[in-house]
């Protein structure tokens, strides 16, 4: 099978990754070095622990450092579960089931191996989900399955946010293929900032230091109490920004079953330094680690007014969560 001179059409891209339940495919070629403006403003912003995002910036700027010979990426969206769990204590809902990170890369690589397949050649590749130096929003972007929303995130007309962005770098010559949703339709609504508690939200982009997401899964330390006591019961991400979003209402189910999952708390705070491993097997809240995982978890409860049941987080002793205890003002028993 050929694609001719304009390279391997859209519509057999379409039908190799939509097989993998990837939706809002797109193709781009590669766009040369991109303004690194916005990355910039998040530097001076503040990004806290996350420093090597600076040593990347390079190979953020120009996708094509990322993959010698790159000749086409293939842009994709995967929906996630889109309702609350159950719990007042709150996650983030891509965490809901496995860890995404692996999950999509997986498709993307089942949907590039389909196109090899039917045209009995290799391609060298790279898939990343939110695992490789791009700068994901800009070329999602560019891509049209999308536009930059006041949340800072990819906001689609027909899905809303609740989606996880793959890239699929290859050498293989495909048709550009653009999407058509770019046009912003935030309009006067500033929902998404005035929702945010500790004010992250700011001419559409995060500050980084003040984000829950951020707070929970980045950050190594003491969580300063001005923001811990504003978490609202979230203990990994935090999804308030979408939840207020109107064109969220449009959001469908998760592709894949695998996405979906609920924790309760009885359950959560029941996980112990033997348990944490095996309760969180394959799910992408296992990387925080033990420790911050209470940490969290101290944080999510003392926002919501429950410090009588933080003493047993306190009574493991560990570093960590009495350190975050003391800066909560929480009583520390002998």
């Amino acid at each position: 099978m050929s694609g001719g001179a304009g390279g391997i059409a859209f519509a057999e891209v379409r039908r190799c990754f939509g097989a993998q339940g990837l939706e809002a495919l797109a193709v781009l070629a590669p766009p040369g070095p991109l303004d690194d403006a916005r990355f910039a403003q998040m530097l001076a912003d503040g990004i806290g622990d996350l420093a090597w995002l600076e040593r990347t910036r390079d190979l953020r700027r120009d996708p094509a450092r990322v993959l010698p010979g790159l000749r086409s990426i293939v842009v994709t969206a995967l929906p996630y579960q889109p309702e609350a769990g159950s719990g007042a204590l709150r996650r983030a809902r891509y965490a809901a089931g496995k860890d995404y990170h692996r999950l999509l890369r997986m498709k993307l690589e089942l949907g590039h191996r389909a196109l090899e397949v039917a045209h009995t050649t290799r391609w060298e590749h790279r898939a990343a989900a939110d695992s490789a130096p791009l700068d994901e929003r800009t070329l999602a972007h560019r891509a049209g399955i999308g536009w930059l929303g006041r949340n800072a995130l990819v906001i689609a007309p027909e899905t809303g946010t609740y989606r996880l962005l793959g890239f699929l770098l290859t050498t293989a010559p495909l048709a550009p293929h653009h999407a058509g949703q770019d046009a912003d339709r935030c309009g006067r609504c500033h929902a998404c900032e005035t929702r945010c508690p500790t004010r992250a939200l700011v001419g559409r982009r995060v500050l980084t230091e003040r984000c829950i997401s951020y707070l929970t899964i980045e950050h190594q330390g003491v969580i300063p109490r001005v923001l811990a006591e504003r978490f609202e019961g979230w203990w990994f991400g935090c999804d308030l920004c979408q939840e207020v979003c109107p064109w969220n209402r449009f959001a469908g189910p998760a592709a894949d079953p695998r996405l979906t999952g609920s924790d309760a708390d009885a359950a959560l705070l029941a996980v112990g330094p033997l348990e944490f491993d095996a309760h969180f097997a394959g799910r992408a809240v296992r990387r925080i680690g033990y420790e911050r995982f209470r940490r969290n978890l101290l944080c999510a409860l003392a926002s919501l007014g429950r410090r009588d049941e933080c003493a047993a987080l306190q009574a493991e002793g560990l570093p960590l969560v009495l350190a975050q205890a003391r800066e909560l003002g929480l009583t520390i028993s002998s």
